[in-house]
C-alpha cells in the first residue's frame, strides 16, 4: 500500500496511487513523503516504477527494502541517501517473543522527498502523516523537520521499552526478595534477551544518525544540524541506558541466587534443628529395645522402665530446646 503527501507551489495534495504519484512528481513538488507499506513483502510494478524511474534509485537500494537489514545501514548515493534503521513496536508477549516487536524502516532522503519502505504497519508512521494532512504549514515546513519527527519517534520507542524493563524489574525485585520462585528466575531471563536484542541492534544505529550531523552534508540545512545532533545525543544515551539495564538483569540475578541460598539455609537449619532433637530419642529407644534384662528392670519394672525411658528422651529434647534456644539457632 503505498500512499503520499506532497506540496507543489503551496498547495498540498494527499495521493494514493503509485501511477499518479509518479505524474505528480515530474511537476517537481516543494516537498514530498512518499510511504510504502509492503504488506506481502513485495513492490508492486507501479511502485517499482516509481521507485526505479521517477525517483532513480538505485535497484541495490530497492532490493534491501525487499529483505531485512539486520543491522543498520547508511549509503549514499549521486542524488539520495539510503538507511535502515529499526525500532521497537511493542506486541502483546512481547517478553517471550521480543524478536517479533522489532521494525526495520528503510528511508531514502533526496532534495525535497523522503521515501519511507517498511514490512510492518507502523502506528507513528501513520499519526505523522496524518498530522501532516491536518497541519501541513507546520509538518512540512521542511525536510528536516519531517526527517526530524520520524528519527524521533524510533529512538523513542527504546526509551518506552525501557519503562517497561523497570516496571518489571521493579515488579521481579519485590518477588525475588519476597519468596523467589523458579519463574521469577525464567522472567529475568526473559528479560536478559530483551536487553540483548535491543543491545544488538542499538549499539550500531547511533552511526546511522550521525551522518545527518555531519556540517558538510548535502541534505540537511546548517540551522537544522543541531535537531539531528539531539537525535545522536538521544541514541548514546539510551545505549548506555540499555548497558545499565544489562547490568540490573545481572544484580537480579546475583539477588535472586542469594534470596534462593538463604531460603535453603533457613530449610536446612530447621531440618537439623529436628534431627538433632530426635537424636536422643533415637540414642534412648536403641538402647531400651535391645532384648535383655536392664538394671532397671529391676528397680522401675518393665511398666515403670518405660515411663523412665519416656522421661530421659523428653529431659533430653527440652534440654537441647532450650540450648538451641540460648544460642538464637531459630
Amino acid at each position: 500500500m503505498i500512499k503520499a503527501i506532497y506540496s507543489i507551489d503551496g498547495a498540498v495534495t494527499n495521493e494514493y496511487n503509485a501511477i499518479r504519484i509518479a505524474d505528480d512528481y515530474k511537476k517537481k513538488p516543494d516537498i514530498a513523503w512518499i510511504d510504502i507499506h509492503l504488506g506481502n513483502h513485495e513492490l508492486t510494478n507501479d511502485e517499482t516504477a516509481l521507485l526505479s524511474d521517477s525517483f532513480k534509485f538505485h535497484e541495490m537500494s530497492i532490493e534491501d527494502c525487499l529483505f531485512p537489514q539486520y543491522y543498520p545501514k547508511m549509503e549514499e548515493f549521486e542524488n539520495y541517501v539510503f538507511g535502515a534503521i529499526h525500532g521497537i513496536q511493542l506486541k502483546p508477549n512481547y517478553f517471550q517473543e521480543f524478536e517479533n516487536s522489532i521494525y526495520e524502516l528503510n528511508f531514502f532522503v533526496g532534495k525535497g522527498f523522503i521515501v519511507t519502505v517498511h514490512t510492518e504497519e507502523l502506528f507513528f508512521l501513520e499519526t505523522l502523516f496524518e498530522r501532516a494532512k491536518a497541519r501541513p504549514r507546520i509538518e512540512m515546513k521542511s525536510l528536516e523537520n519531517m526527517l526530524y519527527n520520524i528519527f524521533n519517534k524510533v529512538v523513542s520507542s527504546y526509551e518506552f521499552t525501557l519503562e517497561k524493563i523497570d516496571d518489571k524489574l521493579e515488579e521481579l525485585e519485590g518477588d525475588v526478595l519476597e519468596a523467589p520462585e523458579t519463574e521469577n528466575m525464567e522472567e529475568i531471563l526473559n528479560i536478559k534477551k530483551v536487553i540483548f536484542s535491543m543491545r544488538k541492534i542499538a549499539e550500531s544505529q547511533q552511526a546511522s544518525y550521525m551522518y545527518f550531523t555531519r556540517a558538510n552534508n548535502n541534505l540537511i540545512a546548517r540551522e537544522y544540524l543541531v535537531y539531528f545532533r539531539d537525535i545522536n545525543t538521544q541514541c548514546a544515551r539510551m545505549n548506555q541506558a540499555i548497558v545499565m539495564r544489562n547490568q540490573m538483569v545481572v544484580s537480579l540475578i546475583e539477588v535472586y541466587m542469594s534470596s534462593v541460598t538463604v531460603k535453603l539455609t533457613e530449610v536446612m537449619k530447621f531440618l537439623t534443628v529436628i534431627a538433632t532433637i530426635l537424636m536422643p530419642v533415637l540414642v534412648v529407644s536403641s538402647y531400651y529395645g535391645m532384648n535383655v534384662d536392664f538394671p532397671e528392670y529391676l528397680i522401675f519394672g518393665r511398666a515403670g522402665c518405660w515411663s523412665f525411658a519416656m522421661s530421659v528422651m523428653l529431659v533430653f529434647m527440652v534440654a537441647m530446646l532450650i540450648y538451641f534456644k540460648k544460642k538464637k539457632w531459630f
